[in-house]
This record gives structure tokens, C-alpha cells and sequence, in this order.
């Protein structure tokens, strides 16, 4: 084969690209189906709360979450890992249908009376391990003691053991929207009764005490959205990383990564890159085949391969500040395991669920950037490739055209505003080398302006790492910390009680906006050798 043709060039090209695509060479085509799927992270806000816990790690019991906890007058009062539950409406919008368990945590630890309730969800994951957010190694532990509250981590529905019904079949799913989030954090805040001191009596309802709603990623944008759709119930908020903008064509998320990656490396994948969609511009059957066999995926198809090619540029969502490494320990195998289930199984997971929002609701489609734009993820990876998943995972649910899947995020964004989501007394926080930014308040392209009552803040961070104080070692997380200090005692001296219970509309129901998801992280089962390994590490330059 001459030199001049595609495969000999990719063949010249791909030692010095091993950095990052050699990375994708650990596992086979035929390997579980790996590529009959799609890999969607948004965030773990547990990550690294616990002892030894590496970046992708969930929180472990340590020192803090293990210690008696006292009330301000030092009476024991229960352990952080107590699980209570709450009877939520399956349905807000049809009652009979009857309740779920929704299961929390919570504490008073810091509580005087007349204090506030601080409730954060986790989101798009299981509550399990997030009992840690009740302590002052949190934002919102530390707001809870800065502002004399009671805290809650309330698990959001359809996730860890909140479901409710035993599957996520389409016809399940049909409550599983963000309409139904918005109306279980209201009915939950009107009608709790909580174990603390008072918290079976009206003293503690939304009217009479202040509620301070928070959440990162998904639930930061769920905060903001709640504040802003059912005004009256939470006085104030905390909106970390917020996605608060639908879009379907998100080939905005690699752009922090580009830009913040050693530039040497950048340039490499972007020239990586550029090689690899030359090849499969070409349409030359016999160059693309020697092209992926290079990278150990033989056989697929342009998009899946491409899509293959992301895997490893999508860990640096996994780096934060305390332990800004992909792959904590050099642990080759977790560096590049994902579990997961086929697309269409409709056993309850969290990955189901989240594709569930992701397909019917907000999109964000990590692809490859728009012609003319040069990227470090392949052009050919698309969303018509989101919209094929999306038909395949929920079937029933949704056509293969594109253009009806742009109608569902159009119309998501139209009902909660996006970028034009306001509200007082929210808190905004986001972070500069967060591969979402472009879909929070601080998006280039939206040029929000930061109030006193919604104050803005970018710091140096990545994705919700103001969530956690030991990230607080940077100064820009730090100075986040210090203003909430300050700003949420502020906040919750101004509420004033009301003799009657806010008045919310309620538009949910199983047709108010249909969301379905693409919930398959298949697995993806590999070797790879410790210097390979240490080649990972090269690539993120940490």
C-alpha cells in the first residue's frame, strides 16, 4: 500500500497519538456491545468524601460520618446514616394513583429552632453514601451550621430505592419527568414530618420556617428550575454546576477539556482526530478497517467508532481539585471498566434512568463539533446517533428522526427558560474547567450578569467541586465557601413567616413532557497494562 494512502499515514500518525486513542485499543469490538451504547456522565458529588476515595470513587464511611452526632446541646441524636422514608405521590398530577417510598437522610446537628431546613437532592444517583452531605465537609453541612438548620438529602425519584414501580418500562417511566421532581421537593417540604425537634408540626412548613434548596449538576439546574417555576416554597437556593440549558447538539462539552488539557497533548488528539475522520471521510472500506484494527475495534461503524474514541476525553469530568487525577492508584482495569446494562433492559438502574431524562428531556448529546471547528472528538459522532439509542433503548417511546428528538429539548427549554431561569436568593456557583459550563449560568453565549440576589460565581473548579470544603485549598473555591458563609445567614434573616402555605400550579403528569433514556452504559471489560496506565495520566497532564 502506498505512502500516501490514509492507512499508511494513520499508521505513521497513531504512535504519536497513543496517549490517547491507544487508550481505546484495550478492548475489542466484540466486547460486551460496548459500542451498542452510549456513555453520558454528568456527575458524582460523592466523589472523593471519603477516606482513600479516588476521584470516580462514591463517599466511604471514615472519621466524620461515623462519630456520634450531638444536637447544639449536646444530646445524641441519631447517626447520618439513618434512612427515613416518605410517602411521595406517584403521580401529582392523578393522586389516587396512590405513593412510593422516597427514602433521606437527616440530621439537626446544627438546628436551633427558628432555623432553617437545608434539603439538597443528589440527583441522577442513589442516595447511598451521600449521608455525608449532612456534615460541615459540605456546602451544605456548612450552610446548615452557618445559618443555625436542619439538613436533608432527599433521594430523587426513580433513582437507588425511590422508585415508584419494581420497573422502568416506558409506561413506568411516564412519571419520570422533571415536572414530577419540581412537585416532589414541594410536597415533600409541605408535608414531611421529620424526626427532629417540632418537625411534625407546622412550625417547620415552608410558610413559617425558610427552606433552602440545593443540588449539583442536574439538581443544581432542578434547584434553579424549582425556585423558579414553584416560587413561594423555597426561600432560597444553591445551584452548583447547574445544566440549566437544554440542548440536543452538545458538542460544547469537550471545548473546557481542549482548552485546559496540556496544549501539546490537545494538539496531538485534535491532529489524531483529524486523521482518523479523513479515513472515514473517505469511505475506502479496506483503510477504515485497518484504521480500527489499529485501535483494536474492527468492524464498526463510523459512529461507533468515533463514539469509541470519547471514552477516555470524557474521565476528565471524573478530575477535582483534591485529587486531580483520572484513574486514582493506577488501577488499570477501573481505569477503563464502565458497568452497565443493554439499552433496552428495563431493570431499575440509575444509568436507565438518567437516559430517560437525556432522551426526552435535555439532550445533551456529547458529540463531535460542527464542520469548520476544530475538535478532539470525530465529526462523526453525532446526535442521529443519540436519537437511533434513544429508539432502541425505549421502545415505543420515540421515532428515529432527529428533528422530532430537537422538538422535545425545545420544548423542555421553552417551559424552564434555560439560560433565562432567574430567581432571587439563588446562589450560582461553576467551574471553569467543568466540561458542562457551557450550559450554566456561565455560558459564554448566555452573558448572565451576576446579582446581590443572584450572585454568579466561576471559579477554578471542575464539575461541582464546590460541593465538597476540601476542595477549598483553591482560592476561588475557598472565596465560594467564605460569601456563603455570609450570604445564606443574610438570606434567612430577611424571611418572614405567612399565616397560609404558598399556592403552586402543578402542570405534571404522564404526558407533560416526555423524557426517556438511553440508559446503557454497557460494559466495557479490558487489560491493560500499568504503562499504558501511566500514558493515561500523560494525557490529562497531572
Amino acid at each position: 500500500m502506498g505512502n500516501s494512502s490514509p492507512s499508511f499515514t494513520a499508521r505513521n500518525v497513531f504512535r504519536h497519538f497513543v496517549v490517547l486513542l491507544g487508550l481505546v485499543s484495550i478492548v475489542s469490538a466484540a466486547t460486551n456491545g460496548l459500542l451498542k451504547g452510549r456513555r453520558q456522565r454528568m456527575h458524582n458529588v460523592l466523589r472523593n468524601v471519603g477516606s482513600g476515595g479516588g476521584s470516580n470513587s462514591k463517599a466511604k464511611p471514615d472519621a466524620a460520618t461515623r462519630r456520634p452526632v450531638t444536637d447544639v446541646n449536646g444530646n445524641l441524636i441519631p447517626d447520618y446514616d439513618v434512612i427515613y422514608t416518605f410517602d411521595q405521590l406517584i403521580d401529582h398530577s392523578n393522586p389516587r394513583l396512590g405513593t412510593f417510598k422516597q427514602r433521606y437522610y437527616h440530621t439537626w446537628e446544627y438546628y436551633r429552632p427558628g432555623g432553617p431546613i437545608v434539603i439538597m437532592t443528589p440527583g441522577e444517583q442513589a442516595a447511598d453514601g451521600s449521608e455525608v452531605h449532612l456534615t460541615n465537609r459540605t456546602m451544605v453541612g456548612t450552610i446548615a451550621q452557618a445559618t443555625n438548620g436542619a439538613a436533608i438529602v432527599l433521594e430523587h425519584r426513580f433513582y437507588g430505592q425511590s422508585n415508584p414501580y419494581p420497573d422502568m418500562t416506558v409506561e413506568s417511566l411516564q412519571v419520570h419527568t422533571i415536572e414530577q421532581a419540581m412537585d416532589d421537593l414541594v410536597y415533600f417540604a409541605q408535608n414531611a414530618k421529620l424526626a427532629m425537634p417540632g418537625g411534625d408540626t407546622e412550625s417547620v412548613r415552608p410558610h413559617k420556617a425558610p427552606w433552602i434548596l440545593l443540588g449539583g449538576s442536574y439538581a443544581g439546574a432542578l434547584t434553579s428550575w424549582t425556585l423558579n417555576q414553584r416560587p413561594g416554597v423555597f426561600w432560597a437556593g444553591y445551584s452548583s454546576s447547574g445544566v440549566i440549558q437544554p440542548l440536543l447538539n452538545f458538542w460544547q462539552y469537550f471545548t473546557p477539556i481542549q482548552t485546559h488539557m496540556p496544549a501539546n497533548c490537545s494538539a496531538d488528539v485534535q491532529a489524531a482526530i483529524e486523521l482518523v475522520d479523513s479515513v472515514l471521510d473517505s469511505g475506502d472500506a479496506t483503510t477504515i478497517e485497518e484504521l480500527q484494527t489499529l485501535f483494536g475495534f474492527s468492524g464498526l461503524s463510523p459512529s461507533d467508532f468515533a463514539n469509541a474514541l470519547t471514552y477516555v476525553i470524557s474521565d476528565w469530568q471524573t478530575l477535582d481539585i483534591d485529587s486531580p487525577r483520572v484513574c486514582e492508584g493506577f488501577d488499570a482495569n477501573a481505569c477503563v471498566t464502565f458497568d452497565g446494562i443493554t439499552s433496552s433492559d428495563t431493570r431499575p438502574t440509575d444509568d436507565r434512568s438518567w437516559w430517560w431524562t437525556v432522551c426526552s428531556e435535555v439532550g445533551w448529546a456529547q458529540v463531535g463539533p460542527p464542520a469548520g471547528v476544530n475538535g478532539i472528538v470525530s465529526k462523526h459522532f453525532t446526535p442521529d446517533s443519540y436519537t437511533a439509542y434513544c429508539r432502541d433503548a425505549f421502545q415505543g417511546a420515540f421515532s428515529n428522526s432527529t428533528a422530532e428528538y430537537q422538538a422535545r429539548i425545545d420544548a423542555t427549554s421553552q417551559k424552564f427558560l434555560g439560560w433565562n431561569t432567574t430567581a432571587e436568593r439563588l446562589f450560582v456557583v461553576n467551574g471553569n474547567r467543568d466540561p458542562w459550563v457551557e450550559v450554566t449560568h456561565s455560558a459564554a453565549a448566555a452573558r448572565i450578569a451576576s446579582t446581590a440576589t443572584q450572585p454568579i460565581f466561576l471559579t477554578d473548579g471542575f464539575h461541582c467541586s464546590d460541593m465538597l470544603i476540601s476542595n477549598a485549598v483553591d482560592q476561588s473555591i475557598n472565596q465560594v465557601f467564605q460569601s456563603a458563609i455570609t450570604t445564606f445567614p443574610q438570606w434567612v434573616a430577611e424571611f418572614k413567616p405567612s399565616d397560609k402555605p404558598a399556592t403552586t400550579t402543578t402542570t405534571t403528569g404522564p404526558n407533560s413532557n416526555r423524557n426517556s433514556s438511553l440508559g446503557r452504559r454497557d460494559a466495557i471489560a479490558s487489560s491493560l497494562g500499568l504503562a499504558l496506565a501511566g500514558v493515561v495520566f500523560a494525557f490529562i497532564g497531572l
